[in-house]
């Protein structure tokens, strides 16, 4: 049989459905192969766009303390005239220091971070000072502006402080 009589005006639903089935094999193709790349093309484009922090933006160390499975103890001196809740997450629970109190936390565990904030919603200014290896007095203030404001201490792995 040749070509041109399966194509004639004479049959026209043969001619019909088989346009019909490659304009849909067509659209349907490239829109699942799209719809398969997309996620992993979005996590790579996530990647990439997430810029590395420039030198001057890497925080540095405000202190450190000997690493390695020594416990660590924090003492807390509020020298402010409200009170402060503290916690040393993963160890206490929120605690409350009074305006002029002192508190101390032992036993901890590094990698530590201990929260303070207060009820106020006033700012903080926190001062660590290493006392003893393992031991860390924090003294609390209150800031004057929010670039002095302090609401979390974290001890790293490595035994490096930040103050943020």
């Amino acid at each position: 049989m040749k070509f041109t009589t399966l194509f004639n005006s004479k049959n026209p639903g043969l001619l019909g459905a088989v346009f019909s089935s490659l304009l849909l094999g067509a659209v349907a193709f490239p829109v699942a192969g799209i719809a398969q790349n997309t996620p992993t093309e979005q996590n790579e484009l996530q990647a990439q766009a997430q810029p590395m922090p420039l030198p001057q933006n890497v925080q540095m160390p405000v202190a450190y303390v000997l690493p390695g499975n020594a416990p660590v103890a924090v003492e807390i001196i509020n020298r402010t005239n409200t009170s402060i809740t503290y916690e040393a997450i993963g160890e206490t629970r929120d605690r409350t220091l009074v305006g002029g109190d002192e508190a101390m936390l032992m036993n901890l565990q590094i990698p530590l971070t201990v929260t303070f904030e207060r009820p106020d919603g006033g700012l903080i200014q926190a001062r660590p000072e290493i006392i003893a290896p393992g031991q860390i007095r924090i003294y609390l203030d209150e800031a004057n502006n929010l670039d002095s404001d302090i609401s979390n201490m974290r001890i790293d792995l490595n035994g490096s402080m930040y103050l943020y």
